[in-house]
């Protein structure tokens, strides 16, 4: 009971944090084990939690051995079923053999596990060198294994209520075979490799990777599915552009880059908040954030001061690496919430305290139970408002600076046809 309630609170926060969790390639998921699962790791802990959710099955996966020094870590990863990885610079690596046993039951069971091949989390924007464990643990099974390669593409992954794009390739067949055998492992791990490479949205640094997705939104990838793939699509045409014709490659990202600086310089991220916003199409959204506001301030009364201080102690905690960035916020965030609302009830079973005891637990109780659902309207407040925001920004430039906006607009569309070239080979 007590690992369901771990389990039940750890990914609630995961959708929390990610509301936004888009999956493309849902229907090859094999709808029964065994499954390995190899994906990439940009995000730490979260990672696999992500992954099972996406999924939608009860994914296990592999986590290094330091976990289960600390009760609190131990609890929270055996709760979905991790086993430890011994590392040469931590521990004894003889006791991955037994490891490797516990995967193989599993397996053996028709469980799923997830690996992270790469073999740890990173900042990278391009696929690390893969290790050759999730090889060895699928050839020595026993039984037939499914392989199945995601991709993760976090929109800001340190960020506080971004989004997440689940990109499933195609499942590859494993039968059993001798993890020792060098040459079978290898093999295994270069198909591996290369079926991550179709999931896993690639690029030399991070400017151009964010530029990827942004292109691949202005040529008409609405949704964050055909963003992500198209932005993939762009990616691979982006490397042979660069081979065969760097200097084409650089003026089109020099158009990107200008195309940005101009959208920065009146204020609008989106620019199809500029072409499309209608004055009238604002007033129903408008009105319901008028409607949450009260109760949107009564949680930032309550809570708004430990919540802005959550990412700066995060980002003093994770010592600058953005991978595990977002782990620490979610585990600082409950935390230093939780004690927020905890002392907010104490406060109010104080103050009702000299009507009587029964008048003091129903104080507590109710500012525990507004003090969520508060801050909770808080957060959809500051959510809409900044879309709004945006949308209203654009109605603006439209309104008084109409002939910047069409500039916007046509360079846009430029833009667009210059991508649609690109990806056509053209």
């Amino acid at each position: 009971m007590f690992a369901s309630a771990i389990r039940a609170w750890a990914l609630c926060l995961v959708r929390v944090f990610f509301p936004t969790r888009a999956v493309g390639g849902a229907t090859r998921v094999p709808a029964a084990g065994p499954v390995v699962v190899v994906a990439n790791h940009p995000n730490g802990l979260l990672d696999p939690l992500v992954l099972r959710l996406a999924l939608g099955r009860p994914v296990a996966f592999l986590a290094k051995s330091t976990f289960w020094d600390n009760l609190f870590f131990r609890q929270c990863v055996e709760a979905f079923g991790a086993l430890p990885v011994y590392r040469a610079h931590e521990a004894d690596t003889t006791q991955n053999e037994r490891t490797f046993g516990k995967a193989h039951e599993l397996l053996r069971g028709g469980g799923w596990l997830a690996l992270f091949p790469e073999g740890k989390s990173h900042d990278a924007t391009t696929l690390q060198p893969l290790k050759t464990g999730a090889a060895r643990i699928a050839l020595g099974a026993g039984v037939p294994i499914t392989v199945l390669p995601v991709g993760l593409c976090f929109d800001s992954k340190a960020v506080f209520r971004s989004g997440v794009t689940v990109a499933v390739g195609v499942p590859l067949r494993v039968e059993p075979g001798d993890p020792d055998d060098r040459a079978a492992v290898q093999a295994l791990t270069r198909r591996m490799g290369e079926a991550l490479g179709e999931v896993v949205l690639q690029a030399e640094d991070a400017a151009v990777w964010r530029g990827l997705l942004a292109v691949a939104a202005w040529s008409g990838a609405a949704d964050p599915v055909s963003r992500e793939a198209r932005a993939r699509a762009l990616a691979a045409r982006w490397r042979s552009l660069l081979a065969d014709d760097p200097a084409a490659a650089e003026s089109v990202a020099a158009d990107v880059r200008s195309f940005a600086r101009a959208l920065r310089e009146v204020g609008v991220a989106d620019p199809f908040a500029v072409e499309a916003a209608e004055p009238v199409s604002q007033v129903g959204p408008l009105l319901g954030l008028g409607l949450l506001a009260p109760v949107a301030l009564v949680g930032a009364v309550m809570a708004w001061v430990p919540y802005r201080l959550v990412r700066p102690a995060a980002a003093r905690i994770a010592g600058g690496a953005v991978d595990v960035m977002g782990t620490v916020k979610l585990l600082l965030g409950f935390s230093v919430l939780g004690l927020t609302y905890a002392a907010w009830a104490g406060l109010a079973a104080f103050l009702a305290a000299p009507t009587g005891l029964a008048a003091a637990v129903l104080a507590a109780l109710g500012s525990l139970t507004l003090g969520p659902l508060a801050g909770w309207a808080a957060l959809l407040y500051a959510e809409r408002l900044a879309l709004r925001r945006d949308a209203l920004r654009g109605i603006g430039v439209r309104l008084f600076s109409p002939q910047v906006a069409l500039a916007l607009a046509d360079r846009r569309r430029e833009l667009a046809m210059r991508v649609e070239a690109a990806l056509a080979g053209g």
